[in-house]
């Protein structure tokens, strides 16, 4: 799955979700050497070195199915479906 990761200063990076759960997550991001990983502390989102981020979006490859993963891992986040992918 890929997904948009907004950070506090107003940086939007683009990523590759390797591995996750409903309060952790292993990301590929391209600006970045290594994986990133992130976990989820009540409600927010943060990288492993503290710093607070939010999640904008959540894509599917096509052929995944992951609807029930995105309400687990952000009530707010915009998941696009199969039907968008095709559009």
């Amino acid at each position: 799955m890929l997904m948009t990761i907004q950070y506090q200063d107003g940086l939007i990076v683009e990523a590759v979700v390797l591995a996750a759960s409903s309060d952790r997550m292993r990301v590929a991001i391209a600006s970045q050497r290594d994986t990133v990983e992130l976990h989820k502390l009540d409600t927010s989102w943060y990288t492993e070195k503290g710093a607070a981020i939010e999640i904008g979006s959540l894509i599917p490859i096509p052929g995944t199915e992951f609807s029930h993963f995105c309400a687990a891992v952000h009530p707010r986040a915009n998941a696009a479906g199969r039907a968008f992918m095709a559009a």
